[in-house]
């Protein structure tokens, strides 16, 4: 076998984690070598993030032509091609592609090795039958869907999120099983497409966001048409007639059938470390998984593990993981852990950053306080005719801004804005400073300040103060 002992941080896996350690570890003048089983980019860019949001600009279009007439305008039904829609996605991912691609990687000092990567020893891997070592590793492998046990699911053809962009055919009626971000933003898309759309949730859809704001979305979305069925579970899956999927359902003592023509799985997603041989690498494992510090490492020094594949959700987060693992890596600035923002895709979307309700009282028990702010308040919201959802703000202690949630038009822009908020310990009279632009969205946070500051006035200064300050030199 071939060895390669002259490299300083070999990397496996090129989504957008391991090409963000990359680049950055290339700037630190670091000598890289990043491996990968398929194309650069990963799902995100061929499967995930681009083509869902490409594919939900066009379903967020054919909404507005229907809905013309609250602007003044005379509204159609749109004419959607759906083949049309899949070539411009695909060409949306191609013309992307070029930041991601082998030949960018590798013009900017980076190493590229097609393969599958297996440890073969504590600072080893062997791709293509060549022998790599490494002073450090770093694994970002990824995540695939989880599909859930299902009698019946091996005679039936289903997609997942990152095949369901395959289809050049509008589905008839699309079954999507799992009520959470992803299941009910693709499922939104494909009837604002013209589908027939039903998700099934097994407990409570958007369960994992804040009450108060997941009802305000699921309130819209089923005002659109969208068919939710929670706390329903799936007993059974059949082909019935004329190759139609049969869905055999049960909610509590109520059992049902639902019929469509395509089904979509987006029941999670689980860390990819198949075949890596983590054990052979001195990685202690616990249920097949790489126990982790909070910086990624494992309990092998030389190994870092970062992206999906540790659990950080979302590209922004995956790429902040691994830059600051390359600094953790090599003596840099890691710097304290950033605050992340969470989006909910849908429309209205839901976005959120910093502590939760819940949070918030564990943390601060009753000495925070909650302002609201609809958004019809805002001047943008009435010259758009989106008068929907509100704005929540957590305020601490001193007034100093510890969450904030959004549930609206703009969320994911506005909750740019407090994340900074958040982020740098501002307080709600740093927001009341703030002259933003109008008509804009964004008007809800100066509201929201405004509305904080007329029920804490600051107290007004003993008289003797002032005079006490003339008289003093």
């Amino acid at each position: 076998m071939a060895r390669d002992d002259t490299i300083d941080l070999c990397i496996i896996g090129a989504g957008p984690a391991g090409i963000a350690a990359a680049e950055e570890a290339v700037a630190l003048g670091v000598r890289v070598t990043l491996v990968e089983a398929n194309m650069p980019g990963a799902v995100s860019h061929h499967g995930g993030m681009l083509p869902a949001h490409a594919f939900a600009a066009a379903a967020e279009r054919a909404h507005l032509i229907r809905t013309a007439r609250d602007l003044g305008l005379g509204a159609d039904e749109p004419r959607i091609n759906f083949a049309r829609i899949n070539a411009r996605v695909r060409a949306v991912i191609e013309a992307a592609a070029p930041t991601v691609s082998t030949e960018h990687l590798r013009a900017g000092g980076v190493r590229v090795v097609k393969g599958v990567a297996r440890f073969t020893g504590p600072a080893s891997i062997e791709v293509n039958g060549t022998t790599i070592q490494a002073r450090n590793f770093l694994v970002a492998t990824g995540a695939r869907p989880v599909i859930p046990a299902v009698p019946g699911l091996e005679a039936i053809p289903y997609f997942t999120p990152e095949t369901i962009f395959d289809l050049t055919r509008r589905p008839d009626r699309l079954i999507v099983v799992g009520g959470g971000a992803t299941g009910l933003a693709l499922a939104q898309a494909h009837l604002r497409l013209g589908c027939a759309v039903t998700v099934i949730e097994a407990v409570t859809a958007l369960g994992k966001e804040d009450p108060e704001l997941a009802e305000a979305a699921l309130r819209r979305l089923r005002a659109e048409g969208l068919d939710i069925r929670e706390n329903t579970g799936i007993v059974a899956m059949s082909v019935a007639e004329g190759d139609a999927i049969a869905v055999d359902l049960k909610s509590g003592a109520f059992e049902d059938r639902l019929t469509g023509s395509h089904v979509l799985f987006a029941t999670g997603r689980r860390p990819v470390f198949d075949g890596l041989d983590l054990d052979k690498a001195r990685v202690r494992l616990d249920g097949g998984q790489p126990m982790l510090r909070q910086d990624g490492r494992t309990s092998n020094r030389r190994i870092y593990v970062v992206g999906d594949a540790a659990g950080q959700r979302g590209v922004h987060a995956a790429r902040h993981g691994a830059r600051r693992a390359v600094a953790a890596i090599f003596g840099g600035q890691a710097g304290s852990d950033a605050v992340m923002a969470h989006v909910v895709h849908t429309s209205p979307a839901i976005a959120r950053v910093g502590l939760t309700e819940p949070q918030a009282r564990a943390r601060y028990d009753d000495r925070f306080e909650i302002v609201r702010v609809g958004m019809d308040q805002t001047e943008a919201a009435q010259a758009r005719s989106e008068p929907h959802g509100h704005l929540k703000l957590l305020v601490g202690p001193a007034g100093t801004i510890i969450g904030a949630s959004v549930v609206g038009p703009a969320a994911g822009e506005i909750i740019a804005l407090l994340t900074l908020a958040v982020s740098r310990r501002l307080r709600v009279a740093d927001l009341e400073k703030l002259a933003l632009p109008l008509p804009a969205f964004a008007q809800s946070v100066s509201l929201a300040a405004a509305d904080y500051a007329r029920t804490h006035a600051p107290a007004a200064r003993p008289r003797w103060r002032s005079l006490l300050k003339r008289l003093l030199p």
